[in-house]
């Protein structure tokens, strides 16, 4: 069974949500202070969730913005595990 091509994205698909969210997604990383290394591992984890669910996704910028406000936050928490 082969997957239809609107299921995955394409790079450039990717490229077009990364390049509208570039902005809002600095500031919320420099609003949380997070380093490099950290921005670079929420960033590549939440683009590839986001291409995993791709055909579900409506709003594929502002769910990419959800995901790594969350995932900076879980980073912050006292409780998460380092």
């Amino acid at each position: 069974m082969t997957k239809r091509a609107s299921e995955r994205p394409t790079k450039k698909d990717l490229d077009q949500v990364l390049e509208r969210t570039r902005e809002p997604i600095a500031s919320l990383l420099r609003r949380h202070q997070c380093t490099s290394k950290v921005a670079t591992g929420l960033l590549r984890e939440a683009v590839i969730a986001l291409s995993r669910q791709w055909s579900r996704v409506k709003d594929r910028d502002q769910w990419l913005l959800d995901r790594i406000e969350s995932a900076v936050r879980r980073a912050e928490s006292p409780t998460s595990i380092k």
